[in-house]
């Protein structure tokens, strides 16, 4: 059996890496391995992991993802928040495992059509989630405000990183947007919850 499964994951790592070539061919700074995709950007330094890991325990793939970007940890490093990061390794912005989503880790399929279908599985939560987040990110686009709302805690600062997107793209939030910046979500409040809230009140309102 245990060969069986050795056979199977080769048969579909290997088609799932021929996919994945094909359909991200066009997407800027993407290079995929075995396993892996790597996004990087030139002009920061920044680059992008997306690893496949094969879980023996549930037969399944989860997906993780760090990021890491010294240009925005250099201006999170300048803003200086009194508080420690939500990841506990200090270099990376973003970090975060499908283990943790709910139905985002397919089985090992052992048919053909399960090959298919399991690579377009895959393939839509990179281009839908994943792959977006990304580019927001290594772009600092405006999207980074949302992306970090949605999902904080794969965040290293949440909110000083909604403000360095904010600051950076020219916008400045709406009452609406705002209370949801400065939600118990979005700041964590699990430890420091004074600070956090202090300190972070203190910097939204630098973007006058």
């Amino acid at each position: 059996m245990k060969e069986n499964i050795k056979e199977l994951r080769s048969h579909f790592e290997k088609a799932l890496q021929g996919f994945l070539k094909s359909e991200l061919a066009g997407y800027p700074g993407v290079k995929v391995t075995k396993n892996k995709i790597a996004v990087s950007h030139k002009e920061s330094g920044a680059v992008a992991n997306l690893h496949f890991e094969y879980l023996a325990n549930s037969r399944a793939y989860e997906t993780i993802i760090l990021v890491e970007h010294p240009t925005l940890q250099a201006e999170l490093d300048s803003i200086g928040p009194p508080y420690p990061s939500n990841l506990p390794n200090a270099k990376f912005v973003y970090s975060m495992s499908t283990v943790s989503e709910d139905d985002a880790c397919p089985l090992l399929p052992v048919t053909e059509q399960g090959i298919e279908s399991t690579c377009q599985r895959l393939l839509r939560r990179l281009q839908e989630i994943d792959l977006p987040i990304v580019s927001n990110l290594l772009n600092l686009g405006p999207g980074l405000v949302n992306d970090v709302i949605a999902r904080p805690k794969y965040f290293s600062y949440p909110v000083p990183l909604i403000f360095i997107a904010l600051r950076s793209n020219g916008m400045k939030p709406d009452a609406d947007t705002l209370a949801r910046i400065l939600s118990e979500q979005t700041l964590g409040y699990t430890n420091h919850r004074e600070q956090k809230d202090s300190f972070n009140k203190q910097l939204l309102a630098a973007l006058g």
